[in-house]
Formats: structure tokens, sequence, C-alpha cells
């Protein structure tokens, strides 16, 4: 169907029938009153019938970061009273499936009598299948290679004019791409040239152009906010705009590069091509970049094959989202289901199988055994290097297995280094390399790693919270406290803040404020079991003692039916100082290769058992090393 527009005079679902311009929900001809943030809400589900739409993006559009509301409650009542003017249950939802933490998605087809210009998306919608769009992308892919190479020339020429050294470093933010088509289902050609631009800068000269990362830059997909306003959220001192739009068998592209100090136009120039001269565009940019500098440039080559099925490249990106930005067992299975999505549509897609990997393993010692998360992340990264040798996404999930499956410490560290070596900007091969240092005693790499990472995602919720923890695990409370409480404020909704904050109070000493922090967490989680050991922790460590075991036995009693991390239940059974059988569970953990055996001697929840000789067993047959 067309995107819902202000020109569409109906759309239907069900009995319902929806007059977007006139803001009026009508069912079998009478008017039904409906409030305006319902409103927009039906609006969003509407333009993307059967998709997720998550609370972030709801939160963007209609909650923008400079308005000061409780979130959850306004969206939750917004939500509710569309269900009611709908007749609709969470219980049995005929119309709205709620997915718990996540978002939600509209269960009926919908059908539209007038298509108009799209309201701005925050989702990656799929194309339909048409044989012109892989050709559209090849020349797409062609173009974006040479805009990078001209655009770093221009801010890194502007950066050297006034230095006489490569030190200072120039910061660029590439702003979603616009889809000006009026057809949704192009969506991810915007999405992915913005994808594509980004990693091209990235690998232009990192050292001299820093730019920022797509989880930063997305959030401003659809915004009002002023170029100046962007530019100091980001810390940035250039902004790319772009469209891009095809009818006719014609496509157009355009942008332009803006200086945010003073917001003046630096260059813009638009490039229009019949479809089936697409592919002369590689050659014809060149020239252009040839008349307008007088340099031999080089021009990294494009990130993805130019043979890329982008259906599947779409539904990766999905996933990869779903994986950065909520880190909950849900967004984890919707990602899973975007990478088996993405192999289906093309089975020899090696990104599709990387990510999956990374998917499994998110599910180690949470909603599956590590040996069974191991053993499926395995398979496919495994796969994903058969069929690209040369994958960067591919290295890192086996850097990842080699240390945390396998833990073998010293092949697992060139494995990230090559990673490193094929795409020196992939953020999760950093932000997978910090781990290991964590892990390996080297807390100032890892914090300065974890500090890169940041400095290039600024808006990140979970790159935030990964900083928090690199201090939390170092030992330094009041930075890890400090940078904890930043992330809370910057997304109430991201549940790993709080649960890391929460654990860096009790290990304070902060009691009080570490069991209501935990408390919320776990609030939050719904049924995750995420975060449930620490608050038991917590209570037993500051006395509360009985609703402390009553966790515990919580916790023992669903283990029956499933996983449940034996690391977690080691944990309460030192708070209750049973220190035997706390070393029983570690040694099951140690059976079971969990991934926390590796920081045992870095959780200070474990520091009673530090004297014991099975635990420094432990500690050494795991090969921890120390700096």
């Amino acid at each position: 169907m067309g995107a819902v527009g202000q020109s569409s005079p109906a759309i239907r679902f069900g009995d319902f029938e929806v007059d977007v311009a006139g803001h009026q929900l009508r069912k079998n001809g009478s008017r039904i009153r409906l409030q305006e943030q319902p409103f927009q809400i039906l609006v969003l589900l509407l333009e993307r019938p059967g998709e997720v739409v998550t609370r972030e993006q709801l939160r963007q559009k209609l909650w923008p970061s400079d308005t000061f509301v409780d979130f959850d409650h306004s969206l939750n009542t917004a939500v509710k009273k569309l269900r009611q003017a709908l007749g609709d249950t969470v219980e049995k939802p005929q119309f709205i499936e709620t997915l718990p933490r996540i978002g939600y998605r509209l269960l009926v087809p919908v059908n539209a009598d007038a298509v108009a210009a799209p309201t701005p998306s925050t989702s990656h919608s799929l194309p339909e299948g048409n044989p012109r769009k892989p050709m559209l992308w090849l020349g797409i892919g062609a173009l974006v290679v040479a805009l990078a190479a001209l655009l770093g020339y221009l801010v890194i020429q502007r950066v050297g004019s006034k230095a006489s050294t490569a030190s200072q470093k120039a910061k660029i933010a590439v702003l979603p791409f616009q889809n000006l088509s009026g057809d949704p289902g192009q969506e991810f050609f915007s999405d992915g040239m913005t994808e594509e631009t980004i990693a091209q800068l990235s690998a232009l000269d990192p050292k001299r152009l820093g730019v920022i990362a797509r989880t930063s830059a997305l959030k401003y997909k659809g915004s009002t906010k002023g170029i100046d306003q962007i530019g100091r959220e980001l810390n940035v001192d250039y902004v790319l705009e772009g469209s891009i739009r095809e009818a006719d068998g014609r496509v157009r592209i355009t942008a332009q590069l803006i200086q945010v100090k003073d917001q003046t136009h630096i260059w813009s120039e638009s490039f229009e091509r019949d479809l089936r001269g697409l592919l002369t565009l590689q050659r014809d940019v060149a020239d252009a970049i040839a008349r307008k500098i007088n340099l031999n440039l080089s021009t990294p080559s494009s990130s993805v094959p130019e043979n890329i099925n982008w259906e599947a490249y779409s539904a990766y990106l999905k996933g990869r989202h779903m994986l950065l930005d909520t880190k909950t067992d849900d967004s984890v299975r919707l990602a899973i289901g975007y990478f088996q999505q993405a192999i289906k549509t093309d089975p020899q897609f090696a990104l599709g199988y990387a990510g999956l990997a990374d998917a499994y393993a998110e599910q180690e010692d949470r909603t599956l055994s590590p040996r069974e998360a191991y053993r499926l992340s395995k398979q496919a990264a495994l796969r994903a290097k058969e069929l690209d040798p040369n994958l960067a996404e591919a290295y890192v999930s086996l850097a990842n297995l080699l240390t945390y499956s396998d833990w073998n410490w010293n092949e697992g560290e060139k494995a990230y280094k090559r990673a490193l070596e094929l795409k020196p900007t992939y953020e999760e091969a950093h932000h997978s390399y910090s781990h290991f240092l964590t892990a390996a005693g080297r807390h100032d790499e890892a914090i300065a790693e974890s500090k890169r990472l940041l400095e290039l995602d600024p808006l990140s919720s979970h790159m935030n919270a990964h900083l928090g923890l690199a201090y939390l695990m170092a030992g330094r409370l009041d930075e890890a406290i400090e940078q904890l409480r930043r992330t809370v404020q910057l997304d109430p909704t991201y549940i790993r803040a709080y649960h890391f904050l929460g654990v860096s109070y009790e290990y304070k000493g902060m009691y009080p404020e570490a069991i209501e922090t935990l408390r919320k967490a776990v609030s939050m989680k719904g049924d995750s079991l995420e975060g449930v050991a620490s608050l038991g922790h917590a209570l037993i460590t500051s006395g509360k003692t009985a609703e402390g075991t009553e966790i515990l036995r919580d916790l023992e009693r669903r283990s029956k039916k499933q996983h449940v991390s034996s690391l977690d239940l080691a944990s309460l059974y030192v708070a209750l100082g049973d220190h035997q059988r706390a070393l029983d569970l570690l040694d099951r953990a140690f059976q079971e290769r969990s991934y926390g055996v590796l920081f045992l001697h870095l959780y200070p929840e474990f520091k009673p058992l530090r004297s014991e000789p099975r635990f420094q067993a432990l500690v050494r047959a795991v090969g921890i090393q120390k700096s």
C-alpha cells in the first residue's frame, strides 16, 4: 500500500476508516472521538501494518527529547485509549499486539484509497521484489563511494588549512537520507544509502575524520531540529543531509554538506540518471571530483559486495538495530527473526549469518544454556566466514566464541585484531574487544575503547551504559554511577542502565538506592530473569534476608522449567554465607562454559570466595589473564 500522508482520505482496516487529514476515526460511518496522541499512534501503526513499531520510535515521533514527561505512563495511557476506541483488549488483541518492552504491531491488513507523500519513518521497511532495484542500488553504491571521497576531502582539507599538523580531527554526522519517492517500500534505499555513506566516510581517514555512528544518527530520522541543535547534541563540525527519489524510470540523489558553526553550505550537488544509465555514475562522479580537486584521493571500496541482495541487507540492518538498541530478551528474539529472514531471502548472505551468530551468543546464560547458545552461534559464524573469508563481522563473532566458549585468549585476541584490520571503524569489533580487555584486567585499555565508541555514538543508550559497565568492572564506582545516571537521563527506558546502576550502588554500599534501582530494572524486564539475582543479592547484603532468600527459592523453582544462570544462584548463596553450595554452583557454571566465569576475579559478590582453593582452581582453569 502507499504511505499514510496528509492527502490520504480513506484508510481502512476491519470495520474502521481513518481520515488522516481530517483527524477522524470512523466505524461503519460513525465518528469515534480519539485524542491527538492515540490518533498519531494509530497512524504510525497504519503506515507499517504487520511490522513492529518500537517504543523508541513512538517516543521520537510523539515525545521529542526536549519534552519532559513520564514517557512510560504517557505511552501506556495513549495506547490504552486507542484500544478502547477500537474495542480491543491486551489479552485477546484483534488489532494491536503488544510486545512487552519492545513496541506494538498492527495485526490486520490495511487498504487505502489514495497515496500521498509519506510521513517520516524510523523503520527499515523491506521492499517488495522489483527486478530494477538491484541495478538501482549498484549505481547508488557507486555514487556513495565517490561522494564519500569528495566529502572526506572537503572536510579534511578545511581542517588541514587551519592546523599545521594532522592532529586536529573533524567530526561529521550523516543524517538519515530522506525517501522522497512517495513509496514506503523504497525506504530501504534511503536507509541503505545512509548506512553506506557512514561506512565509506568512516573508512577514509579515521585519524583526521570522525564519523558519528548510525545508532546516534538514526535518532534524527524525521526530526525537525535545526542543524545548530543537532551539531551541539552530537558535538560535530559538519552535517551531511541528503535525499533520494525514484520516479518514472529515473533516480535523483541530492546531498549537501553544512558547516555547523555558521550553518553555511560548503558543498551541494544533485545527480539524476535514467535507471539504465546508473552504472555509469561512478565514472561520472569520479570525473566531477577530478575537476573539483587537484589531488589524487583514493576511494575506499564499497563496504558491501556489488551483488548484494538489498532485501536481505535491509532485514540485516533491522536485526542489528534490535541487538544494539534494547538488549532485552524479546528484542534479541526479534533480531534472530530478522537475520533468519535475511538468510531466507539470500542463502549466500554472509552478513546475515554473522548477525545470527551474535544474536545466539546474546542468549547465552539468559534464555539458552551456554552450550546451546554457543553451538548455534558457532554454526552461524563458521558459515559466515566460509561465505566471506574476509568479513570483519564474522571474525568478531568467532573471536567472541574463541574467548568465551573455548577460553582461548590468544587466538581470541588475534581474531579481534584481525577484524579491526579488516574494518577499523566496525563498532561491534571495538565493543566486543573492550569486553575482552576488561576480562583480561586491562581496564585502562577497555575504558579507552569504550570512550572511543561513545565519542562516535554519543546518543546510543547501549554504548553509554557500556562505558558505565567498564568503570564498574574496573572498580571506579563513582565514575560508573555518574555515567550510568547520565545514561538513565538520556534514555529512561533502557533497562540495562538501571541494572548496572543498581549494582554500582550496592558495591558502593548505597543499599536503599541499589534496591530501589534494581526493583525498577526488574519491573521493566517483565518475565526476563536478568537483574533478578542482583536484586536478591542487594536485599540479602542489606539485611533484608527473608525477601532475598525468597528470590533465590523462586529462581530455583524456575530452574526446573527454564534455564537459570548457575552464576546467579551462586552469588545468592555467597550472600547467605553458604560457600560450599556456591562453589558447587560455580563448578556447574564452569562445566556449562558460562560467559561469566571469565569475570569471576572481578565480580565483588564473589570476593568472599577468593581465598578458597576451589575458587582459585577455577580461575586458573579458565586461564584468566591479568595485566
